[in-house]
């Protein structure tokens, strides 16, 4: 396809919406751009068409666009359709819509006056939802007549929790950043297909660990908000397809920073956001147990080393600092002291990748005492899938040390094993000056 005619010469700034189908929902987006209060001259719209080809009905929004209107096609999947986008693109700064992301007014203009201030900076705006406005709203859009912001800012759950983990909010209907950057990280990744979900997070994610994990980089502003056009969906296979490309992002980067997210049925904002702040709290634990020698192996050997390499040909996995002095023989580790290897991974423990008996025996040092409730289930559900028998040590010095650095261990061991004895048999058996180790096999 081809553009408007216009001279790209004035342009500061790239628009790059991917569509498939959904030509109402289009036609909507791209009139709401051509009454914006940035200078039509100053940007251009890139719309590709993946896997679809241009719809007719725009022939005339075609002709009377004030913008610089391109159009491209490219095959099926949103991260091709976006690449295409952003290689096309004249302008350094890039503003990634959806097809179905409607603009107020003044959008444009806030992005690039926030790109101004720190040209290197990621922009994240927020999403309202059409769809729950009512049908007056709905009407006032369809008729050309723009729509009412009623959400108030404070209402944004995303917004308490996105200085701390801000790629977890890149969603890309509303997300601005340089090509430069985008180009760096290798843009969108193609495997995530034409499924729904996934390919945006992955690359917020990229961008994250690509700036040092420099949280400064990242801007959310709630009051920046684009409307979610309502439209068709297959909910079922919606649902479908955001697993598998949660998945995909949790093997992509093993990390507990990933790990939480890939459970989720949808990343609802509500449960994007609690996720959000147990990642920070784990973080700022791990730090502090460092910090304190606190979740060590050491003083757990003479307990725990005659449990351990009890099968040849099976490995087993030790959650805990310290753990170099154990060597690598038949052995994995999840030690958030060290750095990361192909031995050692850090990862809670809820969704890990390794098949069914992969190991013997898992251990885990006092860290699963500090994780959260639905965490520390999934911990307990996913440790006996992998191996055959869990041991839990519980430090005195946990408890005697640990309120006083900040820290919330789980305190009650019998309410523990009273939680999950449904399901598992629990053990126990006191160390002298150490504490308590508990073992735990299923029940039948």
């Amino acid at each position: 396809m081809g553009d408007s005619g216009k001279d790209p010469g004035e342009i500061v700034l790239s628009v790059v919406i991917p569509s498939y189908y959904n030509v109402q929902c289009l036609e909507l987006v791209l009139q709401s751009l051509a009454v914006q209060t940035m200078p039509a001259e100053k940007f251009e719209v890139i719309v590709v068409y993946n896997g679809c080809e241009p719809p007719a009905r725009l022939a005339e929004l075609r002709a009377n666009t004030p913008y610089l209107l391109r159009e491209l096609t490219s095959p099926k999947g949103w991260s091709a359709a976006r690449n295409a986008g952003i290689l096309a693109a004249n302008c350094e700064r890039l503003l990634l819509l959806d097809n179905d992301s409607l603009c107020p007014p003044d959008l444009l203009e806030r992005h690039w006056n926030l790109a101004e201030k720190d040209p290197s900076s990621v922009v994240m705006g927020g999403r309202g939802e059409l769809g729950v406005q009512g049908w007056a709203a709905l009407h006032t859009v369809m008729t050309g007549k723009g729509v009412v912001d009623t959400i108030p800012v404070e209402h944004d759950v995303r917004a308490r929790s996105a200085p701390s983990e801000p790629w977890m909010y890149g969603f890309t209907n509303n997300f601005g950043l340089s090509r430069a950057d985008a180009l760096a990280v290798g843009m969108f990744d193609v495997d995530f297909d034409a499924r729904w979900g996934g390919e945006d997070l992955d690359i917020a994610y990229r961008l994250y660990r690509h700036f040092d994990r420099d949280r400064s980089r990242f801007h959310y502003e709630p009051t920046l908000r684009v409307w979610h056009v309502p439209h068709y969906r297959n909910l079922r296979k919606a649902f479908g397809d955001h697993f598998a490309s949660l998945a995909l992002l949790r093997d992509k980067h093993r990390h507990y920073e990933v790990e939480l997210i890939a459970g989720l049925p949808e990343v609802l904002a509500g449960s994007l956001a609690d996720i959000a702040e147990r990642v920070t709290e784990y973080r700022r634990v791990m730090a502090v147990c460092a910090e304190a020698g606190l979740c060590s192996i050491k003083p757990w050997r003479a307990a725990v080393d005659p449990l351990r390499e009890q099968d040849p040909q099976r490995p087993d996995l030790v959650i805990a600092y310290d753990t170099e002095q154990l060597g690598t023989q038949r052995l994995v580790t999840f030690d958030y002291g060290r750095g990361t290897d192909a031995t050692n991974l850090h990862l809670l423990g809820a969704d890990v990748p390794f098949s069914e008996g992969t190991f013997r025996a898992a251990f885990s040092v006092d860290f699963w005492r500090l994780l959260r409730m639905p965490d520390l289930l999934a911990f307990v559900t996913t440790a006996l899938i992998v191996a055959d028998e869990l041991f839990l040590a519980a430090s005195e010095d946990l408890i005697a040390r640990g309120p006083a650095l900040g820290l919330d261990p789980l305190v009650d061991l019998r309410y523990f094993a009273e939680l999950v004895e449904p399901v598992y048999h629990v053990t126990s058996q006191q160390v002298a000056g150490v504490g308590t180790l508990l073992r735990v096999v299923p029940a039948t």
